[in-house]
């Protein structure tokens, strides 16, 4: 169900914050996107992911971190699934300034494609997007503007600049190949 306000009563965003509500909500230049919470599959998904991309943002010298926002001011923020960013990109808010690699689990209905050019504002340097379901995987980077596929290699690995490689498997499985030549399915 789709609601809109033209203005959100302040004791709805106030219980909100108070229950804990609002942590996924999004402020697109001034409008608040109220995002439910995502489902146990993609829940389990991103967690998988999170502790696959972990230890290889470690040894780059990267963080990874799960539903932070990413901020351009005041009014203007997204929270993606996985962000993998520098340690001075970080903020007491989230992360500003850039990411290495932003990570949207798509789920049906969702904003992802809505999010791509605040995305390319900001100065995400890849962005991953998998679907919830099937574990079918894109991978875009910026170029004039805007993000462009990138191409899964001959054995249908898409790698990103990590060294991480990623693949839908048979079924709903998404493999990650980590640089050590490692498989993770996720």
């Amino acid at each position: 169900m789709r609601v809109v306000f033209l203005e959100a009563p302040e004791h709805l965003l106030a219980e909100r914050e108070r229950l804990g509500l609002d942590g996924r909500d999004e402020m697109w230049e001034g409008e608040l996107h109220m995002v439910p919470p995502p489902s146990f599959g993609h829940q389990r998904r991103e967690a998988r992911l999170l502790r696959s991309l972990g230890p290889v943002a470690d040894e780059s010298g990267l963080e990874v971190v799960a539903e932070a926002g990413l901020y351009q001011g005041p009014k203007s923020w997204r929270v993606p699934d996985l962000v993998v960013l520098r340690p001075e990109q970080a903020t007491h808010r989230g992360v500003e300034g850039g990411a290495v690699l932003v990570v949207e689990i798509r789920s049906p209905g969702d904003e992802t494609e809505t999010k791509m050019p605040f995305y390319a504002r900001f100065g995400v340097e890849e962005l991953l997007i998998i679907e919830r379901d099937s574990a079918a995987v894109t991978l875009l980077r910026p170029a004039g503007g805007e993000f462009r596929p990138v191409g899964p290699d001959d054995d249908g690995w898409t790698v990103c600049a990590l060294g991480v490689a990623f693949r839908q498997a048979d079924g709903s499985v998404l493999e990650v190949r980590l640089p050590d030549g490692t498989i993770n399915r996720c």
